[in-house]
């Protein structure tokens, strides 16, 4: 089950709205419309419009764009039906179950129906010319059914994670909407579990390589997507801090728990605990689709994982147990996006490579270089103008990396990288950190690859420019392997994941009967008015 895959279809369906001025507009315009309609209905036509304007702003106060949009596809509907006098009255309910669905972000699931009848019940009176209990049935039953779908939601969401539906989808929209993140990393934090966390801190000469079990998720400045930013903020030195398996499980509820790791890795480097390696090397190896660059020592070795063709995304988090038991540590290089989901074959490649054991026979002379550069412009998927060139020499191969804040890449970033480095270096490969601080920040679009654009081309060639002049020959090298305690997401994950497709499947073909009830509703009661009268 593709957890991203299935967010950003869901993401997709988010519209961003028209501006202020131009809604303020279409409202005008239709009010003004009303008030000259209400010449040859009555003046009670003109203000019952006006109060349901009146009532849906103060309703939705907190966010006037959407109440301008909600009144003025309600004044269309208006506008029309002012030629069937009977059914006015009725009018002001039409749209009370899109109004419940507009209002569960800022109010319970019994306070948003409710909200939404009297809304559209208030202003009905002043246009009502015919039965009162009539009027009051109709606004009561199209209240109900829109509660009792609420209520039949929330018990489909019950069923898989314990938790109504709502009460997990209303801190992501509240979020979304209004920049609470608190909100949201309040209620990640209830239903997270504490969790032991390992880090892999690698020292090469002067260059520090951060390896956690953790991923930089959920998106934003939500949970522990500013990791990466936090602990480079900590440390100020040459640093890279690499994607390991795993995937939103690892998540932190909020960036106060990915600071706590941050610190504790940045307490680790000062104290200086390192352990002493014997460089073995570097070596390329293929493992079914997977291709792996290998740094290799003595004690550990660090292979950078790449799919090619198939692309790579999110390895499985499983693999961290027999990586600490054997050494044999994976970097997730998120440098593909994905064409063909990790299933079972690939998990099946993985354990097989880091069981096996790789002896260093010999020792083997280590060369580093770190440089550094700007991005001069916008490309499509950078979450930071900053990108790195990492240099790794044993005396026959050369290796770079290069480094770029962003949640993977398509196929011809990489490609287009290798091509322009191939003629110096032995290998040359592309990471990205699976960077989530710029995923959901703008409605539609979950995320973006990093794309190829000469921008960043340049500026990987400056960092490489930077990276040579730095290189040092016989450099030594450390490890050490750090344990903090925090929380994480957990399996909670999975539920909420099975939750949103189930539940959002569910919701996705069943939404549209509450919108249509009112309208069958009223033609109902239009067509038994009919022939109680003849």
């Amino acid at each position: 089950m593709d957890s991203e895959k299935l967010t950003r279809n869901y993401y997709s369906k988010f519209i961003r709205l028209p501006s202020t001025e131009a809604l303020s507009v279409w409202v005008g315009i239709e009010f003004v419309l009303s008030i000259l309609r209400s010449l040859s209905d009555g003046f009670g036509y003109a203000l019952g419009f006006g109060v349901y304007m009146v009532l849906s702003f103060m309703a939705l106060r907190k966010r006037i764009r959407t109440a301008l949009a909600m009144t003025g596809m309600f004044g269309v509907v208006y506008l029309i039906v002012s030629f069937f006098p009977l059914v006015i009255p009725l009018s002001f309910g039409l749209f009370i179950p899109l109004y419940t669905y507009v209002m569960l972000i800022d109010y319970g699931d019994l306070s948003s129906p409710a909200i939404s009848t009297a809304t559209g019940f208030i202003p009905s009176l002043f246009t009502l010319k015919g039965d009162f209990l009539l009027d009051v049935a109709f606004y009561l039953a199209v209240g109900l059914f829109s509660y009792f779908y609420l209520i039949f939601i929330n018990r489909r969401g019950r069923k898989i994670t314990g938790i109504p539906s709502l009460n997990i989808v209303r801190p992501f929209l509240k979020a979304m909407s209004y920049r609470r993140e608190e909100e949201l990393e309040a209620f990640l934090e209830r239903i997270s579990t504490n969790f032991t966390t390992s880090i892999l801190l690698l020292k090469l000469g002067d260059v520090v390589l951060v390896l956690p079990r953790l991923h930089y998720g959920m998106y934003g400045n939500v949970g522990s997507s500013p990791f990466p930013y936090q602990v480079e903020e900590l440390t100020k030195g040459k640093m890279l801090i690499f994607h390991g398996p795993g995937s939103h499980e690892l998540d932190c509820p909020s960036k106060r728990e990915s600071m706590k790791v941050a610190k504790a890795i940045s307490s680790a480097i000062n104290e200086d605990k390192w352990t002493s390696l014997r460089p073995g090397g570097i070596a390329s190896f293929k493992e079914d689709r997977f291709r792996f660059t290998t740094l290799l020592f003595d004690k550990i070795s660090v292979s950078f994982s790449e799919r090619p063709g198939f692309g790579i995304d999110d390895l499985p988090g499983g693999l961290w147990e027999e990586m600490l038991r054997t050494g044999n540590f994976l970097v997730d290089c998120h440098n593909e996006s994905l064409k063909e989901e990790i299933g079972h074959r690939d998990e099946r490649a993985l354990k097989n490579f880091i069981s096996r054991k790789r002896l260093v026979t010999g020792e083997t002379k280590l060369g580093v270089g770190y440089g550094e550069a700007e991005i001069e412009s916008g490309c499509e998927g950078i979450c930071s103008r900053k990108v790195k060139a990492l240099i790794i020499g044993d005396g026959k191969r050369r290796l770079l990396i290069l480094y770029v804040f962003a949640n993977n890449a398509n196929e011809e970033t990489g490609k287009l990288a290798k091509e322009r480095f191939k003629d110096k270096f032995d290998h040359v490969i592309l990471v990205t950190p699976d960077d989530h601080s710029c995923t959901g920040t703008s409605f539609g679009n979950l995320y973006t690859p990093v794309e190829a654009c000469p921008a960043i081309l340049n500026s990987f060639e400056r960092a490489v420019e930077n990276a040579e002049s730095n290189f040092k020959e016989d450099v030594e090298s450390k490890y050490m392997i750090i344990s903090v305690r925090t929380k994480i997401i957990g399996r909670f994950i999975s539920a909420m994941v099975e939750g949103l497709e189930q539940v959002g499947n569910l919701a996705m073909k069943t939404f549209w009967i509450p919108l249509i009830f009112p309208y069958l509703l009223l033609f109902l009661l239009l067509f038994g008015d009919y022939f109680v009268k003849l």
